[in-house]
């Protein structure tokens, strides 16, 4: 219930806010603070602030608006030029040659290249012997990067040689290349080592089915390049001494 009016002034009087006795002039303002609580607040009733928002001005009206003709952009120059928000592209040097194209070039980039993710034999022993990884199962590049053996996938893995002396587990492992020391040192052992093609897609699906709802089949190698590394016994390819290479699973 809302309080009176001479109630609430006696109780700001003891403030030295307002005096005791309500005139004329001090009952509107008395009014303010004896009303009820504002209703609550929910987003029925949310709104901006009086003055916190404005109306976009709109340019090239006509002259009656004030900013007509040349929309307050003035005359010429390069702030009142369209399609580059007023600011010049990167590089831009004021016309003059930019640097980039002032400077020769060096090398090329080469569409084929690939990044393999090196894994060396010594590194593959100690993840075995720590218990980090399973040899009595298929080891894949899953494995691998799941038990942090490796950090990175980009276009594969490749197991190197290093190491080589030491290396005396049995294993059955899958990676896109070996070397030919690699090769030798682990079916030395009595193992197995299968190279096998993926692309992006194929990478990703291997690393992370669970991103999948439905797993796509791996894609086979197209270019001459891959298709005669794939089917070479010698590089142990996942494909030597297959007939038929289109159209065959993994």
């Amino acid at each position: 219930m809302a309080m009176s009016i001479n109630r609430l002034a006696s109780r700001l009087s003891c403030l030295a806010i307002y005096p005791t006795r309500i005139t004329p002039s001090t009952t509107s303002a008395v009014a303010r603070y004896s009303t009820a609580a504002p209703a609550k607040i929910d987003l029925s009733n949310l709104s901006d602030n009086p003055g916190s928002k404005r109306e976009r001005l709109r340019v090239g009206r006509g002259q009656g608006s004030g900013k007509g003709n040349t929309a307050g952009r003035g005359h010429k120059g390069q702030k009142a030029r369209a399609g580059n928000g007023g600011q010049p592209k990167p590089g831009f040097e004021g016309g003059q040659t930019r640097l980039i194209d002032r400077l020769p070039k060096r090398g090329f980039k080469n569409p084929d290249h690939k990044d393999f993710q090196p894994l060396n034999l010594d590194r593959l022993q100690f993840w075995i012997e720590s218990g980090r990884i399973d040899a009595t199962q298929t080891i894949t590049m899953k494995h691998l990067l799941d038990t942090r053996c490796i950090h990175k996938i980009q276009d594969g893995v490749k197991l190197l040689g290093d190491g080589k002396v030491d290396f005396k587990t049995p294993i059955n492992i899958e990676v896109s290349k070996a070397s030919k020391s690699a090769i030798k040192a682990i079916e030395a052992c009595g193992g197995t080592i299968t190279s096998v093609y993926y692309n992006k897609l194929g990478l990703r699906v291997l690393t992370k089915p669970e991103k999948f709802e439905e797993l796509p089949r791996f894609a086979r190698p197209m270019k001459k390049k891959d298709i005669a590394f794939y089917t070479d016994e010698a590089n142990r390819g996942y494909l030597a001494g297959k007939s038929e290479v289109v159209g065959m699973d993994h």
